[in-house]
Formats: C-alpha cells, structure tokens, sequence
C-alpha cells in the first residue's frame, strides 16, 4: 500500500483518510510485484499542483465532487482474500440540472517486466567530466546536469549546442550515451522567451509571493516564485506553472537536441508536467532514433510538510510506462526504512523498473537484494568493486529471483535477513542483507534442485569486494554471521 498519508509499505489491516488541502494526496497504490492498482480521484477543476517544496504555494483544488466540504475519504479494509477500498463523498443534495464529475483513474501495475540485463549493463555516471575519464571508470552513461560548461543554465539547453554537440559524439565515439537534464518545472531567466512568456501572466510562470533574488525583484517585480539559484554562473530560475504551452516549445526543443545535438535521453528531476507530456517525450525519442534512448527519474523524498506529504513513486506513478530508471533520492532513509518501504517506494520493482540509491550513498548490501548500487560519483560510495563483482559473475545474464518471491530458492531462515537469488546454469549468487537490530547468525536453507546443483558437489565462496566484504569460503550448512544493516554475497556452484 502507498499514498493517502501512508507510506509504502505492508497494506494496513484498517486505514481511514480524509481530504486535507495542505496534503498533495488524491490517490492510492495497492498491489504487490505481480499485480497492483493506483486509483486516482478527481472532477472537472483539476489543476496540476507545484511540487518539489512549492506545493503550499498551489495545493491541490479539493475535488468538489469526492470531497464535498468534508465529508468525504476512503477507508481501506483487509478481508480474506480481498482487500476492499471504499472511496466516499457523503451526503449532498443535487437540484435539477446540476452536474458533478467524480472522475477516477486507474493505472494497472506492473507496467514492464523487469529488465534485468540492460538495467545491470548500464552504468551511470552523474557529472560533467571527460569522457575518457568516464570510461575508465566503467561507466557507458553520462548525465550531464545544468549548471555545466555544456549545459550551463536550467532547463535551456540551447545556447551553447555547438559544445553540448561535440561532447556528445565524444562520448558516442568512446561507445557511451550522453543525456542531458532538461525539464519545465523551472526555467532560468536567460532564456530569450523569457519576456513574451511572463506576457502571458501566470498561465507559464506561477504565480507566488516574489521577494528572492535581487534581480527578480528589480525586474519581474511581483507575482512569481524563485526557483534555483547558481550563483557562480549568474543563473536565476522561475517555478513554471504546470500544463502550459510551454510544453509544446519543451517537446519541441527535446525533437532539435536529438536531432541537432545527439543526445541520448533525458535525465528528469522531479516531473512538473503530466502523462500526456511524457508520452509525446518518449515518441519524440523513438520517432527520432535516438541510439539506446533512455530516460532517468530523480526526485527527493516528498513525504513532508513543504511537499504534502506526498510518496514519489505515488506521485509520478503516471509516468513510470515511460521511464527507464528511477533515483530517489535525497532524503530517503535507507538506513532505518524497513525492507517492504524499500520494495514498495524506493526499488521500482513492483512497477516494473530498477533504481538507484543516492542519499549518502544508500546502503550496499540492502541495495543489492533489490539490484541496486549507488551512483558515481554522487554522495559517496563507489559501486565499481560490486560491478566487478558482477561483472565476474555474469550477472546480466542471470535470472533476479527476489526475496519477495513465493518461492525463492534461498531463504536465511530469518525474516529479518533476506535474501534474493541471481540464477545461471551451475551458478547462483546470493545477496543477503539484514534488518535485524543485533549480528545474527543464518544458515543458507538452499533448493538445490531450482539451482540446478547437486549440494553435495556444490562450493560457496564469498568474493573479495573492496568496501563490501572480505573473501572466504563457506560449507554447505555452515552459518554465516551478518552485522545489523550489512549482508553479504555468496556465490554457489558446482566444483
């Protein structure tokens, strides 16, 4: 379960919810990794709200239908084998003539089947560097983030295409993707447009409490929200308003870049725009052919004050059909989230993607139950020894069996320590990782025979992995020690 004030997480037994403005909540997600239902409620007046620490400023409109001055909600009820929502709006009169539009969107989950062999074969770098460097690293994806030679200020990548050109066939020449960021939630104020846009008062830029920026304030006057600020370059940003025209000059700014530039894809932080927007994107990337087209979704934690309390995952549910990766993100606690928050709003597993971690590196040995590192070179952590381990294995090639699995075919025994399975022919690695408040103790409780081998010829190693853990040998049945919060790698095949 996952939105409605709720994090994600195990389905509550009970749950109520009421409408509240100061909460950017009108939808659900219920399910688990092979099925699972977002509903959405909403009528006639919806606006898009601003995200990503504006909500306050434009909340949602309360639908007038569902939530009827208070008296609507949904309550949530576990039965055997049903879980029931009941979605209300109370007692109301309607007089003859009148119309009221309860509008509900359902978004049936997951929307892909994992793809596990690109999602392990591509690796990220986050930073504006030279290309040779990148690769040496091992990265074969660049993002390349405003506030960069190339790509200097927010959301305008059109005034040094000649530079953003050459380093994208150098990164194509050393066989890597280039992707820019490029979004509409804010627009820095060095875009020529930026005088026939605020023309069109508030339906581009938003409208707010100005102050910010002693420019803004000598030249936009009033009416207006600040948005990012890079001092160094002297780049200044208003907060857009949501659905605009602007989106039109925004799809057809990406068509010029693949087309002109070569760019590979989109790295998108936080989404301020909706499905039909994003959809029109991924065609623009398609119809264009851009080699190895991918996008990438970034976006903080949501779930407090400044943002109302909103999930991510719930948020951008909508636009998963056409994404690729996800990255969430600063303020997500991977450290003290329990391991079904980890599934639910942070893996991307139950609607058919895989992720990242990034918020001080995330956590190595509970990302890989899920397939996932951190990303270089953002945070700490370096992923490089785990891609060589991977590498080694041949993990792209291996089939991901996860602990959330009916039947997986290693278990630790334990509900604290779990454990996903990486499947080849004679060969397994095992990903461990516990939630356990104190060092335990497992044993290995092996199929053997959904692995393919025989126990009684079987080797488990654990790999050397710098910053992960030291190398060893394990006998089948020995009990492997594991530290609160870490895990370890095993690997077993057939002598």
């Amino acid at each position: 379960f996952m939105g409605l004030n709720r994090k994600g997480g195990t389905a509550p037994d009970s749950y109520d919810w009421t409408w509240d403005v100061k909460r950017n909540q009108d939808a659900a997600w219920i399910g688990d990794v092979n099925a699972g239902l977002q509903f959405t409620l909403t009528d006639e007046r919806y606006i898009r709200p601003l995200n990503t620490n504006f909500y306050q400023l434009r909340p949602l409109v309360m639908p007038s239908s569902w939530e009827n001055g208070g008296k609507g909600g949904c309550r949530f009820r576990a039965a055997r084998a049903i879980y029931r929502a009941t979605c209300y709006s109370g007692a109301r009169t309607i007089a003859p003539g009148d119309t009221v539009w309860y509008n509900l969107r359902l978004l049936i989950t997951p929307f892909h089947t994992l793809d596990t062999r690109t999602h392990f074969s591509t690796r990220y770098f986050h930073q504006y560097a030279p290309v040779d460097s990148i690769r040496r690293i091992g990265a074969n994806v660049v993002n390349v983030h405003h506030a960069t030679p190339v790509n200097p200020f927010i959301n305008y990548p059109f005034l040094r295409p000649d530079a953003m050109k050459a380093y994208a066939d150098s990164a194509h020449a050393a066989s890597m993707r280039m992707k820019i960021y490029y979004t509409v939630r804010e627009l820095t104020y060095r875009a020529p447009e930026l005088w026939a846009l605020r023309s069109f008062g508030n339906e581009v830029f938003a409208s707010g409490p100005a102050g910010g920026h002693s420019w803004l304030q000598e030249h936009i006057g009033s009416d207006y929200i600040q948005g990012w600020v890079v001092p160094e370059l002297h780049d200044i940003a208003l907060v857009t308003s949501g659905i605009s025209r602007w989106h039109n000059f925004y799809v057809e700014g990406l068509d010029w870049l693949v087309d002109h530039v070569g760019i590979n894809g989109l790295y998108l932080d936080d989404v301020a725009f909706d499905r039909t927007s994003m959809q029109r994107i991924r065609r623009v990337l398609a119809s264009r052919g851009a080699p190895g087209e991918r996008i990438d979704l970034h976006s903080a934690n949501q779930f407090n004050p400044n943002d109302g309390f909103a999930s991510s995952a719930n948020l951008y549910l909508e636009h998963f059909p056409y994404i690729d990766r996800l990255w969430f993100g600063e303020y997500f606690d991977y450290q003290k989230s329990q391991s079904d928050y980890w599934l639910v709003e942070v893996s991307g597993i139950p609607f058919g993607l895989m992720g990242e971690m990034l918020q001080d590196g995330g956590n190595p040995w509970r990302g890989m139950v899920f397939g996932m590192t951190n990303r270089l070179p953002w945070t700490g952590g370096d992923p490089r020894s785990l891609w060589k381990a991977w590498d080694a294995f041949g993990i792209a090639d291996a089939r991901m069996i996860g602990w959330w699995a009916r039947e997986p075919p290693v278990r630790s025994g334990r509900p604290d320590v779990l454990a996903t399975s990486y499947l080849r022919k004679g060969r397994t690695m095992v990903a461990l990782a516990s939630w356990a408040a104190d060092t335990v103790s497992v044993d290995l409780m092996v199929d053997w025979q959904a692995l393919g081998i025989d126990a009684a010829a079987a080797r488990l190693t654990l790999p050397a992995i710098a910053g992960f853990q030291d190398g060893g040998t394990l006998r089948p049945g020995e009990k492997l020690a594991i530290e609160p919060g870490k895990g370890r790698l095993v690997v077993i095949e057939a002598r």
